[in-house]
């Protein structure tokens, strides 16, 4: 194993052939257009201790039990478990594997049962990949901000309910609803050579990628695509984008040149401060991993049938969230976090609300914090208590229970201070 910190970068690509689909439990063919190829790009870190992969994938979510899976495939190339940190970017016009998945009725001729297998097999060639490409390596990091490419879609309206505005441009607001704000923050890492030449970036922003609802029904990396090409095509270097608090974030723009528009300014903020910032310091690496039990949401049976049925989205969803939690009533939420030096990145299973992202990294003890959401439908929105009172979507289509918020928020507060508290002598 290295000694010191090593970094490389690698990307895969996880686009399926475009014969194999299923539609409504049968497979047959349809020749479903693909705008964007979709790829899952891989960070992977190692020092005398530890190795960890940060893998973002073009993809709406990774389904139960796709980390086992990567790690069998792993496994099967004789490379030992390590931590390996999934980042969906939560991107509509994607693949999916199974009718378990809160999907929207645009993406139901996308799904391919055995999807997941595949690209985690494709996964598992890239870490391996990038086991062989280690190199000595430096890092530093900061943040900018990229403000007016997304909103959050929850009006609060004088009675204290939520307003659920799904297009900005078409829907004006009511002058009397009150809008809530966004982190519009974004973090950048810069991984350098010792010699000092640039390895590569890990980038962080929260918008849920909807920007290319005109491409419902092919494939499409919508913004996070354009995101990597600001990269790849201006400096010649890798990215691995993820989400940050994305639970109630959209982008303003829908259709069109929106995916554009949003991914190039958010990629354009993060090599500016990318370009702004110089490693300087090949800092030490811890990788944690803690486990918290929260409540899951009790949920009334809705009908057997209701598995298969693509018109009523959110009642099929229920479905299998009453299946899966009438046997597992409590969820072992994960929190893994890697810290290099003073800067710590925080992974977090679900949407997360920006008000939990700004909460966590404002109580930080480190110097840089990033909060990642993984898109999983075993928790699908991390709603706050308050949220849960004032209605809406996200609470209707979340697996959490009311009050699993908050332990969720303190559990990541207290994870960072303990890193950061003195060692004893």
């Amino acid at each position: 194993m290295s000694v010191g910190l090593h970094a490389a970068f690698t990307a895969v690509d996880i686009t399926p052939d475009q014969d194999r689909a299923a539609a409504n439990g049968t497979k047959r063919d349809r020749a479903y257009p693909i705008y964007d190829p979709l790829k899952a790009r891989i960070l992977l870190l190692q020092d005398g201790e530890h190795t960890v992969a940060i893998v973002a994938v073009d993809a709406f979510e990774l389904g139960i039990g796709f980390d086992e899976k990567v790690a069998a495939a792993l496994h099967a190339r004789g490379i030992a478990p390590m931590p390996t940190l999934f980042c969906p970017s939560h991107i509509g016009s994607t693949p999916i594997s199974n009718y378990g998945a809160y999907i929207m009725i645009f993406a139901q001729d996308l799904i391919i049962e055995n999807y997941e297998d595949e690209i985690s097999a494709r996964i598992a060639d890239g870490i391996q990949e990038a086991m062989g490409l280690l190199a000595p390596a430096r890092v530093a990091s900061r943040s900018g901000h990229a403000p007016d490419v997304c909103y959050n879609r929850r009006f609060i309206q004088p009675d204290g309910s939520v307003h659920m505005v799904f297009n900005r441009q078409e829907s004006p607001p009511d002058p009397a609803w009150v809008e809530q704000s966004v982190d519009d923050e974004v973090s950048v890492l810069r991984f350098d050579t010792t010699d000092g030449e640039p390895l590569g970036a890990f980038v962080n922003f929260g918008c849920h990628a909807l920007c290319s609802t005109d491409k419902y029904g092919g494939i499409s990396a919508d913004y996070p695509r354009y995101v990597a090409d600001v990269f790849g095509e201006v400096a010649g270097l890798p990215i691995v984008f993820t989400q940050g608090g994305l639970g109630d974030v959209v982008p303003i723009e829908r259709d069109g040149w929106a995916a554009r528009r949003v991914g190039r300014s958010v990629g354009a903020q993060a090599l500016y401060v990318f370009e702004q910032i110089k490693p300087d310091t090949a800092p030490r690496m811890a990788v944690v991993r803690r486990e918290v039990e929260i409540p899951a949401r009790v949920m009334p049976e809705e009908p057997e049938e209701l598995r298969f049925n693509f018109t009523r989205m959110h009642d099929r969803y229920h479905r299998h969230l009453y299946e899966w939690y009438r046997q597992n009533p409590t969820i072992h939420y994960p929190i893994q976090v890697v810290t290099l030096g003073d800067t710590a990145l925080v992974h977090m299973p679900g949407e997360l609300f920006h008000e939990t992202v700004v909460a966590i990294k404002a109580a930080s003890p480190f110097r840089h914090t990033v909060v990642i959401s993984r898109a999983t439908r075993e928790v699908a929105y991390v709603p706050t208590p308050a949220a849960f009172t004032q209605g809406g979507m996200e609470p209707n289509l979340a697996a959490i229970a009311p009050a699993s918020e908050p332990l969720i928020r303190q559990a990541a507060i207290d994870l960072l201070a303990e890193l950061r508290a003195p060692v004893a002598v």
